[in-house]
């Protein structure tokens, strides 16, 4: 079975580029175009509506912000990250933030996975459950992860209702993972009780 891929969903990613777009024509053609917000100063006012030099400073910034949500927007949306990968040597998963390496955890320090909805504030959010082995290897992880939260000292649930993948698609894999890697392990004698 090949790796997994999930990246976030680019539906925020386009969304920014929308109003970002949107805050751009709206700042230029109050600086120079001139023909929408003449428009409508003409049916609000009754007449031309000179602009003063505070708002020529509201729409310079207008301007810049509505660059950055577009460019912003446009990069994130064309060179998506991966937020999980499910593989032969375990999951790796964005624990850190959103520009951090990815943190791994091997098949052997992995009890469960399932998805799972969590409560939040009383809305239910679609989660990825990971329950750790109670006496396996357990890599650094943090405290406080990225998208994720901590219940419990060995269970900990990565929040997915922006990713590219159902929360099932990755819960399938990751236990076709498990089950195969349970197979490999080789049982030792000090492991069955006499």
């Amino acid at each position: 079975m090949e790796t997994l891929i999930v990246h976030n969903s680019s539906r925020r990613s386009w969304i920014a580029v929308l109003w970002g777009g949107g805050l751009v024509v709206a700042a230029l053609d109050l600086l120079w175009w001139n023909v929408l917000a003449a428009g409508l100063a003409e049916r609000v006012f009754g007449g031309e509506e000179i602009l003063e030099d505070r708002e020529r400073v509201w729409a310079a910034m207008i301007l810049a912000a509505g660059i950055v949500l577009l460019g912003w927007g446009l990069v994130s949306a064309m060179r998506l990250r991966p937020v999980l990968t499910v593989g032969p040597d375990g999951l790796s998963i964005a624990l850190l933030g959103p520009f951090r390496p990815l943190v791994s955890l091997p098949w052997d320090s992995i009890s469960e996975v399932f998805s799972q909805p969590v409560d939040d504030n009383g809305s239910l959010l679609p989660s990825l459950t990971i329950v750790l082995q109670p006496n396996g290897p357990r890599p650094e992880l943090p405290s406080q992860p990225w998208g994720a939260r901590w219940t419990g000292r060995r269970i900990l649930r990565v929040l997915v209702s922006d990713w590219s993948v159902r929360a099932v698609v990755v819960e399938t894999v990751a236990n076709h993972y498990l089950d195969r890697m349970a197979k490999e392990t080789p049982v030792a004698c000090a492991d069955i009780p006499c």
